[in-house]
């Protein structure tokens, strides 16, 4: 009865902390209602019933909008139930890395080996070389599908960027490495196509150059390469009344040293940063400053939803600091990674969080 009074108390503290925080009539800037989002993953096995009682619970929760990893007839069936609670449903895309790509698009490393030949990190990296004609298309046939969905708000592109060129601090030791700089076995965008286009363009083989992996010059029109690419795909999607957003690393700067991403230059609709703090050995406090540091990057007027990685944030006390650190940076919103691990505790925080008694505060 006690530890039950106690978990009401602290609760109760909580809400009142995100009011303050949130709601300052003072500050126009601060009157605004989060929005809360959902990564998915699509079990095929899952009946209607099951994607009512689903949507039932997101509503409860406070959730407007999800991403789901799932083919064209689950979707149809999912966005007519999502429809009636007002959630919006955007198809979550693996865009890069495709299993199902032509092993002769595959990006190829400093020492000249194709994700065809050897493994980077996992097997089902796949990552295919941004420049090559052949793989946007592949890529814009494959959205095509996706895109002639009635009621599908947009696209969301998840793994939009080259392998990994340093993981993050805390999933090196799960890899058993150390990298303190980046290695020409991590170092990928060697595919000769986009090798030989730097040939025409400088007269320089970038496999041939000492510094390959320092090059300026070289380091940027790989960015650009995949830009250009996003920049494409971003108008297909456009083009066919579509919402076009994307799950990116923390920051641009983050981003462009890590996994050669160069966001902050893509002019989405929406931006989706996963701020894991747990892998990059981080506190939640982490979060507020990353977001901070976006909202610099980003214009206004375009939204910033900070993704958390549930299974990092088990204990409620830890969910609470990092939803209020991505609310008091600056953050439009929170992407909760995903919905299968919501526990019981979560759900009462999440749905907490997102009282409509909150969304009234605000407005005043």
């Amino acid at each position: 009865m006690i530890n039950r009074m106690k978990n009401i108390f602290i609760k109760s503290i909580f809400f009142l902390i995100l009011i303050s925080l949130l709601s300052d009539c003072k500050n126009p800037s601060k009157q605004r209602d989060l929005k809360l989002w959902v990564w998915m993953h699509a079990d095929k096995s899952r009946s209607l019933p099951d994607w009512k009682d689903d949507f039932a619970l997101l509503d409860d929760l406070g959730i407007s909008g999800v991403l789901i990893g799932a083919d064209t007839s689950v979707l149809q069936m999912v966005i007519p139930v999502a429809k009636k609670y007002g959630i919006e449903v955007h198809a979550w895309f693996w865009t890069m890395n495709r299993r199902d790509a032509d092993t002769s698009w595959l990006s190829v490393n400093r020492l000249g080996k194709s994700l065809a030949q050897q493994k980077a990190y996992v097997g089902y990296y796949k990552f295919m070389c941004p420049a090559l004609p052949e793989v946007k298309a592949f890529i814009k046939e494959k959205m095509n599908g996706l895109l002639k969905i009635e009621g599908l708000k947009g696209i969301h592109m998840d793994y939009v960027r080259y392998v990994d060129a340093i993981l993050p601090l805390g999933l090196q030791p799960k890899y058993g490495l150390k990298q303190d700089r980046v290695y020409p076995e991590f170092d990928y965008g060697y595919h000769p196509y986009l090798r030989q286009q730097y040939m025409d363009k400088t007269g320089f083989d970038p496999l041939l150059m000492k510094d390959a992996g320092d090059n300026e010059d070289w380091f940027q029109f790989r960015l650009d390469a995949l830009n250009n690419t996003v920049a494409a795909l971003r108008d297909h999607i456009h083009q066919k009344g579509k919402m076009v957003t994307a799950a990116v690393f923390p920051t641009p700067a983050m981003s462009r040293e890590m996994v050669r991403q160069e966001w902050d230059k893509w002019d989405l609709d929406s931006y989706f940063p996963m701020v894991y703090h747990n892998f990059y050995n981080k506190g939640t406090d982490w979060i507020k400053d990353v977001v901070m540091e976006n909202r610099k990057c980003i214009p206004e007027g375009i939204n910033i939803y900070c993704g958390l990685y549930l299974p990092a944030l088990k204990n409620g006390n830890d969910l609470q600091d990092a939803m209020i650190a991505a609310a008091e940076g600056g953050a439009d919103g929170i992407a909760f990674f995903e919905f299968r691990t919501i526990d019981e505790q979560m759900a009462d925080e999440i749905r907490m969080f997102s009282r409509r008694s909150l969304s009234r505060t605000l407005a005043h």
